[in-house]
């Protein structure tokens, strides 16, 4: 598969015409033609773009799936990838005293779910509890 078929398929998987993609991309309708037909290709620019809107990442858009990894997982990865490295952009920017709050509300959001874990599994035991002194009581046990 060519990278124009994957442009086409992906093209048609969002429903779009040759026309909205290429409004979108600020290039004319022949362009896209070029590209789907492997006679052109875009500038990196455009090619960023189209990764971010089809929801896949440069390596698909490109290269096709080379460790047999379907659409969905090759979209997954590539957000996953997205989101670590624009929050390790975010953490070092952090000033120490930025980075010591940062840990503190860690260390908070920690407690509070253990917290919230320990009322549920409080409240399940106690309601268990009642559940069976009824039925014992009711079946005269």
């Amino acid at each position: 598969m060519t990278f124009g078929d994957r442009l086409f398929e992906l093209r048609k998987t969002k429903n779009i015409s040759q026309e909205e993609l290429a409004e979108l991309l600020d290039v004319s309708r022949q362009s896209i033609s070029k590209w789907e037909n492997d006679k052109a290709y875009p500038e990196m620019t455009r090619l960023l773009f189209m990764s971010d809107y089809f929801e896949v990442s440069l390596d698909y858009l490109m290269r096709g799936e080379e460790n047999g990894s379907s659409k969905e997982e090759v979209a997954i990865n590539y957000k996953a990838r997205n989101l670590l490295m624009i929050w390790n952009s975010f953490v070092s920017n952090l000033s120490d005293k930025q980075r010591k709050l940062l840990m503190v509300l860690y260390i908070l959001l920690v407690c509070i779910f253990v917290a919230i874990i320990g009322a549920f599994a409080y409240g399940g035991g106690y309601a268990i509890g009642k559940g069976i002194g009824h039925i014992t009581n009711y079946l005269n046990l």
